[in-house]
């Protein structure tokens, strides 16, 4: 059997799972669901594959096929067949959201897109005066996956942070969210380095959850494997410290780069911090939980002194937002992680007040006398 012909399955697994995350769930699709991710092909090279089931989906749907002599350094690889919510793209990222898109057909969950390929509603690159904005890079719960367009954690922070700000004769604020999900740390950083700066942010939030330990590199295994990511400057300096170059099978990447988990991960945070750091734009590292899935304390003190290590301007942590409240009556449906409106609120009540904090501290003079951004 061809490449192509063993991928189909997963092709058609991927497709139906993309459209999930716009459907409203009861008790019967659930359990379709349930059939279904229980069918999905396994992959022999993903350990313990336990990251939920939009992070086995990317795992098994998203794997790059090299076309003949890509390794070598010849050719690009294949674009996989399109999803009903993604393009594909031939960098790290492997996919991004597509631009304007309004899906909302009976009891399906609104799901739209502006002319930017962002789950947001529309913003113009020029910055609006008097405008102090904010860039939001993270995954699937960033992105709202599972909810409606004015039920995520991003429009529900730019709702209550502009009201704050313009109570105190603040300037106006706008989160632009450039959340993609299923994009693994450095997935996420590409993306908004990629199209964030040009709208120019004053201050930039990185979004984090305890799935991010591996994630990078259960990408990077298959990108690498079809010769993508070696130039990344993202992952530029772990590769380069673990002496990891081209020429091998995904297995042997897996092989190699499992013991360099964390340093990937913690090269990633590097970056960001350093990136922003150069551009004079401050950056707010937060960890968010998943629900059903508590972070562990050792997990989260880890997580937390790598993005503290990495130099990020502020390490906000809400692993704790969920506390008292039972996982069904937060979650999109049952076995599932993401976040349902009630979810995101109170995630954006843990948020806001620490995102506050770090605009009126961006806004101070750093020099004396010098004026205020």
């Amino acid at each position: 059997m061809s490449a192509p012909d063993r991928l189909t399955p997963t092709f058609l697994a991927t497709a139906a799972l993309l459209a999930w995350g716009t459907v409203r769930v009861d008790s019967a699709s659930a359990r379709v669901r349930e059939t279904l991710r229980n069918d999905l092909p396994s992959r022999t090279d993903y350990d313990r594959m336990e990251r939920g089931y939009y992070e086995q989906l990317i795992d098994a749907g998203r794997t790059p096929a090299p076309v003949p002599g890509a390794l070598a350094g010849h050719g690009e690889p294949v674009a996989l067949e399109r999803g009903r919510l993604t393009d594909n793209v031939t960098d790290v990222r492997e996919f991004v959201l597509k631009p304007n898109m309004t899906r909302d057909p009976g009891r399906r969950i609104p799901w739209s897109t502006n002319t930017h390929g962002m789950r947001d509603r529309e913003h113009s690159v020029v910055k609006p005066p008097g405008t102090f904005r904010i860039g939001l890079a993270g995954d699937s719960i960033a992105a709202g996956w599972g909810v409606g367009d004015d039920e995520g954690l991003e429009p529900r922070l730019e709702v209550a942070l502009d009201a704050r700000s313009r109570a105190s004769g603040g300037p106006g604020i706008e989160v632009l969210n450039f959340a993609v999900p299923g994009h693994g740390p450095g997935q996420r950083w590409t993306h908004f380095d990629a199209i964030g700066w040009r709208f120019d942010p004053d201050l930039v939030v990185f979004e984090a959850t305890a799935a991010d330990f591996g994630w990078d590199e259960r990408r990077l295994r298959v990108l690498l494997a079809a010769g993508i990511g070696f130039d990344a400057p993202v992952y530029a300096d772990a590769l380069r410290s673990a002496g990891i170059g081209p020429g091998r099978s995904a297995e042997g990447y897996r092989r190699l780069m499992k013991p360099h988990r964390r340093a990937i991960l913690a090269g990633v945070y590097r970056a960001v911090a350093a990136e922003c750091k150069a551009r004079g734009v401050a950056c707010v590292w937060v960890l968010i939980p998943r629900v059903g899935k508590p972070v562990e304390p050792a997990e989260r003190q880890d997580l937390c002194m790598l993005a503290r290590d990495a130099g990020f301007n502020a390490v906000v942590d809400a692993s704790d937002a969920y506390d008292g409240a039972e996982a069904s009556a937060l979650a999109v449906a049952p076995n599932d992680f993401h976040p349902n409106s009630a979810g995101h609120a109170r995630l954006a009540l843990a948020l806001e007040p620490a995102l506050a904090d770090a605009i009126r501290a961006d806004r101070r003079p750093t020099v004396e006398g010098a004026p205020q951004r």
